[in-house]
């Protein structure tokens, strides 16, 4: 297809025309109310040290799993629409400590986005991973807010100490439609699990004689040391553990994904589990109009080859 110089000329003053109207819509059509459907959150991130195990893969390269967390947490933030509130805390030994109340994600957004940024490994105040306890006070916490948020809970599931299998915690309390969805994040792989010091400093990886490897009150049972002994003593590596989280959503009915590739997958998962509410909000059409009239300028002045012929 090839134009005359005329018919260009004309085809570039009526792109202008639209142009100017574009943008001239952009700064005066008004806002209009728009109903959309809107979640409350509390996002949780377990900062323990398994999570400093480098086995998942992140644009690429392979990252920890707490990097991974707080870039697919940072995705959710931005794939929220605006009106959705969200809640930030660390889990670390057997509590959920609330980093920040809710608050709106679109108003917000910069002080959320700086607050994750500093959630990690050093700002645990214990060596202990009680993921059920901790998981259990998230849902006390968030019952105490208004409106009561689902949670988000962010973690390999490793719990160390570990757990007997007949003395497995039990929320006795009603969840009081508190809801929420586990995010898996790590490999299958054992692997060694980073040391660190109080103050963040690495100091190689955890060796089998340093850590517990069946819980505190094994040896009050009536076990022999036959079944005692032949427990594995791999408490010192670690994987995401599958089993335990299934086990766990199941009991506190919430949903459970594993490492989910893209946060439209983590998106579907929330809106098909926790409760969402209407909310009116004042809809700008300004980036609408400004897109378009960007794109028409784009092939205004970086026009396809035949149309310079």
């Amino acid at each position: 297809m090839m134009l005359s110089y005329q018919q260009r000329i004309t085809a570039s003053a009526v792109g202008m025309l639209l142009v100017v109207l574009l943008i001239t819509l952009a700064l005066f059509f008004p806002r209009t109310d728009r109903t959309v459907k809107v979640m409350d959150l509390l996002f949780v991130l377990d900062i323990t040290q398994s999570m400093d195990v480098t086995d998942v893969e992140l644009d690429g390269e392979k990252v920890s799993r707490i990097t991974w967390a707080k870039a697919h947490a940072k995705e959710l933030l931005q794939a929220l629409p605006c009106g959705s509130h969200v809640g930030l805390a660390a889990f670390s030994e057997s509590r959920s400590l609330i980093l920040m109340n809710p608050v709106e994600v679109c108003e917000s957004y910069n002080d959320l986005s700086q607050m994750l940024a500093k959630i990690d490994g050093s700002i645990a105040w214990a060596l202990s991973s009680e993921l059920s306890k901790a998981v259990f006070g998230a849902i006390d916490q968030a019952k105490l807010m208004t409106p009561s948020p689902d949670i988000v809970f962010i973690t390999d599931g490793h719990e160390a100490p570990p757990l007997h299998e007949s003395l497995f915690p039990k929320y006795k309390k009603d969840l009081a439609d508190i809801s929420g969805v586990f995010v898996g994040v790590g490999g299958d792989e054992l692997l060694p699990i980073p040391k660190h010091d109080f103050d963040g400093t690495e100091n190689g990886f955890w060796q089998q004689n340093e850590v517990l490897h069946e819980d505190v009150y094994a040896s009050l049972r009536s076990e022999s040391e036959e079944v005692r002994a032949a427990r594995p003593r791999n408490e010192h590596l670690s994987s995401q553990k599958t089993a335990h989280l299934t086990g766990l959503a199941k009991r506190l009915s919430f949903d459970y994904i594993v490492s989910p590739d893209n946060v439209d997958t983590l998106l579907t998962a929330l809106e098909n589990k926790v409760k969402t509410r209407d909310q009116v909000v004042n809809y700008s059409w300004a980036p609408w109009f400004t897109s378009l009239a960007l794109f028409i300028l784009a092939l205004l002045y970086f026009p396809f080859r035949f149309f310079r012929k």
